[in-house]
């Protein structure tokens, strides 16, 4: 069965864990495509439901499909543990609840067969519900655009606004992933910023190619979000706009958009936290400085000041954080209203 269909050097890495309902799909999704990869790498994350025995029955039928088991460590150690093991020139991360479009690898296999130096393939993603059951054969057409840098390709993305942090829509040049991924929530984000910018060659397929399964108990996709994950995605945007800031051959306005994207993804996230509770007014007064300062950039200190005072007065609010806007006015420090805004949510 393994020699029926053309190999193309890539691995598939795909981090599970108690993912028993949706791991045939995803497998089936693979298996289906016209070109397959030359290993598809499943890392157990410990689970503890019948997970391991899917993987296992498809590995005796299969030869390219390995099962690799950890000790629960999480998402980013799981694909740190399938980059370790991975033998091929070509990466691509799979969630196991998503499902790719049929014609994926062969795109892919297209373009590389046109330039070998590619480094990067880019590919939109369309999302589904739950159970939902969704066509991922159907014909399309190929649409690409080609870049000559990492730097063009993410520029362009930020200007449609469609730059997205999901290592899961792309295929990278495995020398390029040269960092390792850390933490348990947006822990892509730094990765697939770092791969993109310092890629080369890459190409946009600007048609959906990967299937994003939107359950109802996954991280992303919870109505109830806690204070430890605002936290944790304060401190990814923190360390994603440190790196931007660095990065001398990135336009400033582009630098600006990509910032205000997290900022402004920082700020959804605050209201999706008190959806289901009352949001105090000391927070709303605090958003609106955050917009004021950090996404409307509005960062000219003396009329800042003044618009504390008036704006202060005409909201009474209290002493103890009037004074805390008008530091931020003066020292135009980000960190520290974000983990003010932390420590205010109750």
């Amino acid at each position: 069965m393994d020699n029926l269909k053309f190999s193309i050097e890539l691995s598939i890495i795909i981090p599970c864990y108690n993912v028993e309902d949706y791991i045939e799909q995803c497998l089936n999704s693979i298996l289906q495509q016209d070109i397959l990869p030359k290993e598809i790498l499943c890392i157990d994350d410990g689970s503890t439901d019948n997970t391991a025995n899917i993987i296992k029955r498809y590995c005796e039928t299969h030869t390219h499909i390995k099962y690799i088991y950890q000790e629960n460590q999480g998402v980013s150690q799981a694909r740190n543990t399938g980059l370790k093991s991975a033998t091929s020139q070509y990466i691509q991360f799979v969630d196991p609840d998503d499902i790719l479009h049929s014609k994926l690898l062969f795109y892919f296999f297209e373009i590389y067969n046109l330039n070998k130096n590619i480094e990067l393939f880019y590919f939109e993603n369309l999302s589904f519900q739950e159970f939902q059951i969704i066509e991922h054969k159907t014909k399309i057409s190929n649409k690409v655009k080609k870049f000559l840098s990492g730097n063009d390709l993410f520029t362009h993305l930020i200007n449609i606004k469609k730059y997205p942090g999901a290592c899961w829509k792309y295929i990278f040049r495995k020398d390029r992933l040269d960092i390792k991924f850390e933490g348990r929530n947006h822990e892509d984000h730094l990765i697939t910023l770092h791969v993109i910018l310092s890629s080369k060659l890459c190409y946009y397929f600007e048609k959906p190619l990967y299937f994003y399964r939107k359950r109802s108990n996954s991280l992303t996709n919870k109505k109830k979000i806690s204070k430890e994950y605002i936290c944790l995605l304060s401190n990814v945007i923190n360390k994603c706009t440190q790196y931007v800031q660095h990065i001398n051959f990135l336009q400033n306005n582009t630098k600006i958009e990509y910032i205000n994207h997290l900022r402004s993804d920082f700020i959804f996230n605050i209201d999706i936290y008190y959806r289901y509770r009352e949001k105090p007014t000391i927070i709303k007064v605090y958003i609106h400085f955050f917009n004021r300062f950090f996404i409307k950039h509005k960062l000219k200190t003396l009329s800042n000041i003044l618009y504390i005072i008036r704006y202060s007065r005409k909201n009474n609010v209290p002493l103890e954080h009037f004074i805390f806007f008008i530091k931020v006015a003066f020292n135009k420090n980000i960190n520290s209203m974000s983990h003010k805004i932390i420590s205010l949510l109750n």
